[in-house]
């Protein structure tokens, strides 16, 4: 084709015809990229810009889970996922009440009806890959286990394991618990039967109306759960033992890379400040005092850090830190020694106290 483009004479129409039409072809193709490109520069950064204009944060949260969040009579919500989400409203607007909340899942994030989901939601593969999600890092490290009457006559899952034709009432369609339990018995060759329910709040009813035995959930929801049976605790019993990972995670929508990396590092910043000793009780004496290089990084004393990535200020960090809290604040808070549920750190501890909280430099 080339060698008849180059005829001479008369056919040299033919051979600016051919270029013309190439030139016209390659930059009718940089045009289009270059608007696609601009296109999705466009998208980026747009939740930010949204949340400030509205002036809140909305954020989807799991109702009725003690310890992580739970709506009070007063219409008032409170706990380790709800923190979290106070800590964005503090971190974009300098207001951690600046957050509007609700019970939502996963589709609602994608749907566009909330701007995060800390919904305690496992970040699984399946997750990641189709729904349309991006899980922001990991703020909790939970696994899945097991919640029984007494009556039964076991206490842990290896007694359990021993006994045929018990019941176990199970989440199936958005959570992970059904596709556990039924790998578990598989693998184990128990002889158990799954009673497979829609919603959390009906899972909780048919086991607490005796339609099961033993329930199965994330371990950590067992022991809220649990620690709210004032009446009757003593009439159930929470096994020991997990017998999945579920690491729990903030998420965003796809479709906004600087959204994501801030509530990423809304995470980070919490943690990172347990590392340095900053706590809400002393942040401000740390700020006005600290030499430390990360520690003045972290508070906005040393300005053109923290801010520009996300057109905020330098001390967005520092009020998530004043108003919420470091990650230990929030923990004991809502979970630990200064909760009903008592929980110990374990591997939600800092990497310098054994466990897998390890946040990234501030630099």
């Amino acid at each position: 084709m080339y060698e008849h483009a180059n005829y001479s004479g008369g056919d040299g129409n033919l051979k600016r015809t051919f270029y013309s039409a190439l030139i016209a072809a390659v930059l009718g193709g940089a045009i289009t990229l270059l608007a696609e490109t601009n296109s999705a520069l466009a998208e980026d950064g747009m939740t930010l810009k949204t949340v400030k204009e509205r002036g809140y944060v909305t954020c989807g949260v799991t109702g009725r889970m003690p310890g992580f969040s739970v709506q009070g009579a007063d219409g008032q919500w409170s706990g380790f996922n709800v923190d979290f989400c106070r800590a964005l409203g503090a971190a974009v607007l300098g207001d951690a009440n600046a957050v509007q909340i609700a019970d939502y899942w996963l589709d609602a994030l994608v749907g566009g009806n909330v701007d995060v989901i800390h919904a305690g939601s496992t970040w699984t593969f399946k997750r990641d890959t189709e729904q349309k999600v991006e899980f922001t890092g990991i703020n909790f490290y939970d696994g899945q286990g097991f919640i029984a009457y007494q009556k039964a006559g076991v206490n842990n899952l290896q007694e359990a394991m021993k006994k045929s034709g018990l019941k176990i009432c199970s989440i199936f369609g958005t959570s992970t618990a059904l596709l556990n339990m039924q790998d578990f018995m598989v693998k184990n060759k128990v002889n158990w039967t799954i009673v497979p329910i829609v919603t959390m709040d009906g899972m909780w009813r048919a086991f607490f109306g005796g339609r099961c035995d033993v329930a199965i959930h994330d371990r950590t929801a067992l022991a809220g759960i649990h620690a709210g049976r004032l009446k009757d605790s003593a009439d159930f019993v929470v096994f020991p033992e997990v017998i999945s990972k579920e690491p729990l995670s903030p998420a965003v929508r796809q479709d906004d890379f600087m959204w994501r990396d801030l509530v990423a590092w809304v995470t980070h910043v919490t943690i990172a400040a347990e590392e340095l000793g900053v706590t809400q009780a002393n942040v401000d004496d740390m700020k006005a005092h600290s030499k430390v290089p990360e520690v003045r990084r972290l508070l906005g004393v040393e300005k053109g850090l923290l801010g520009k990535p996300f057109g905020l200020d330098d001390e967005w960090a520092y009020r998530v830190i004043k108003q919420v809290g470091n990650y230990s604040d929030i923990f004991e808070r809502n979970l630990g020694q200064g909760s009903v549920l008592k929980m110990s750190r374990g591997l939600n501890n800092t990497w310098q106290n054994g466990g897998l909280l390890y946040a990234p430099p501030v630099r």
